[in-house]
C-alpha cells in the first residue's frame, strides 16, 4: 500500500516538473527568438550603413550613417528589455533607410 502511495505522489511531482520544464522552456524560446531577430537587424541596419559610407561622397551623410551605426550598438549593449531594443533599432533601421533613399535621389 505504501508503495502505491508513493508511487501516485512521485507521478505528481513528475507531471508537475515536466510541465514546469515544458513552459520555461517555451519562455526561453520566445526570448531567443526575439533576441535573434535584435541580431537579424542590427547586422541589416549595419549592412544599409556600411553601403551609405562606401558609396556616398557627402561627409554629412556619412556621419549621419556612422552616427546611427554607433547608435545602434548603445542600443543592443543596453539593459533595456528585448522589446525595447526592437522597437528603437526598427526606428534607427528606418532613419538609416530614410538616409539611403535621400541619396538616390
Amino acid at each position: 500500500m505504501e508503495i502505491l502511495i508513493a508511487a501516485f505522489i512521485f507521478y505528481f511531482v513528475i507531471k508537475y516538473a515536466v510541465r514546469n520544464a515544458i513552459i520555461e522552456a517555451k519562455v526561453k524560446e520566445a526570448e531567443l527568438s526575439l533576441q535573434v531577430s535584435i541580431n537579424e537587424l542590427f547586422e541589416r541596419i549595419t549592412s544599409i550603413g556600411y553601403e551609405i559610407i562606401a558609396n556616398t561622397d557627402s561627409k554629412e551623410k556619412k556621419e549621419q550613417a556612422r552616427f546611427i551605426n554607433e547608435d545602434c550598438y548603445r542600443i543592443s549593449m543596453s539593459n533595456e528589455t528585448n522589446e525595447e531594443k526592437y522597437t528603437q533599432l526598427k526606428i534607427k533601421e528606418n532613419e538609416m533607410n530614410m538616409l539611403k533613399s535621400e541619396d538616390r535621389i
